[in-house]
Parts: C-alpha cells; sequence; structure tokens
C-alpha cells in the first residue's frame, strides 16, 4: 500500500511539475493556471456529479476526456490549462486532481519564497503575537510567510508550530505525557 502511495505522489508531483514548466516564463500564464485550478477545485468540491463524473472508472477514457473538455470550455478556462487536463485524462490520472493542485500550490509558493508555517494553539493568536511570529520566522528562514492557525485545545497550553516537515512541539500535553513516560522508565 506504501508503495502504491508514493506512486500516486510522485505521479502527482510530475503533473504539477509539467504544469509549472508549461508557464515557467509567463507570470500571467501561471496566474491564469492558478485561477483556473481553483475554480475547477471549486466546482470539484462543491459539485457531487461532477466529484463522480472525475472518480469514476466506468467511463472510457476518451469520453470522459471529451466529456471533461466540454466542461472546462464551458467554466471558461484558459485554452492551455484545458490543453493540460486533456493530457491528465488521456493517462486517466484525474483521480488525482487535488494532489496536483496541491503540488502546484507547492511549486508556485517555493517559487515566490513563501513557506507555509502552522502554528497550533489553545485559543486564537493575538493580532500582535501573530504579527512577531510572521516577522521572526521571516527573518530566520529568509523567506515570506503564510501562517496557518490551528485551534486544538486538546494540547492543553503550549504550542505547536509545523514548518514542512519539522515540528517544534512545546504543548503541555506533549510535556505531561514525556514526563509520564520517562517517570514509568525510570
Amino acid at each position: 500500500m506504501t508503495n502504491n502511495s508514493s506512486n500516486i505522489n510522485e505521479s502527482a508531483k510530475r503533473y504539477a511539475k509539467a504544469l509549472m514548466l508549461s508557464s515557467e516564463d509567463n507570470d500571467s500564464l501561471i496566474s491564469n493556471f492558478e485561477n483556473d485550478y481553483e475554480k475547477l477545485l471549486s466546482l470539484y468540491e462543491k459539485n457531487l456529479s461532477f466529484r463522480s463524473f472525475i472518480l469514476t472508472p466506468l467511463i472510457k477514457t476518451q469520453k470522459k476526456k471529451d466529456l471533461l473538455i466540454k466542461i472546462l470550455n464551458k467554466i471558461n478556462l484558459c485554452e492551455e490549462f484545458i490543453s493540460f487536463f486533456k493530457i491528465v485524462a488521456n493517462h486517466g490520472k484525474l483521480f488525482l486532481i487535488e494532489k496536483i493542485y496541491s503540488e502546484f500550490k507547492k511549486s508556485l509558493d517555493d517559487k515566490q519564497g513563501i513557506i507555509e508555517v502552522t502554528v497550533t494553539t489553545t485559543e486564537p493568536l493575538e493580532k500582535k503575537i501573530e504579527e512577531e511570529i510572521v516577522k521572526s520566522m521571516s527573518l530566520k528562514l529568509k523567506k515570506k510567510i503564510r501562517l496557518n492557525k490551528v485551534i486544538d485545545p486538546d494540547i492543553i497550553g503550549g504550542v505547536i508550530i509545523k514548518i514542512d516537515s519539522i515540528m517544534i512541539d512545546s504543548s503541555i500535553k506533549t510535556k505531561l505525557l514525556n514526563y509520564n513516560l520517562s517517570e514509568r522508565l525510570g
């Protein structure tokens, strides 16, 4: 199962990279792709029939591609974006629509020097503290920060900061769990 998941993630990365490369030196095209992808995802998330159409393996590839092109033209997406999804449909990879978008956004962020930082606290951060976190992280990482705030009362107190795959957990819940574990072992 892990190998299959790895293959799916790798495929999504390759498609996202292809989308980025096809618009590499054209900022307005990148912007069009981003807007078009958001329109497409909005339809995918809100319309159960469209989602079912994308995910079903019961419709033949050619018929699915033809219908998809009609739908994408109907919602006024740019020709280059539609061409990209013709290729995705030809290869039977439409089920990767969300994963490709996620990888595409990561590539866009990387190109624009933006990094996502998630801060988990027990209650909402004050605006001033939020600004200090963004400023401090921006200076240390030398990147623009997109701050995601998560409220989780289960951490009891403290804060958890996640940057890419790095997590700094100074929550009271974790400290109590570690204390309890060391007491049992010691």
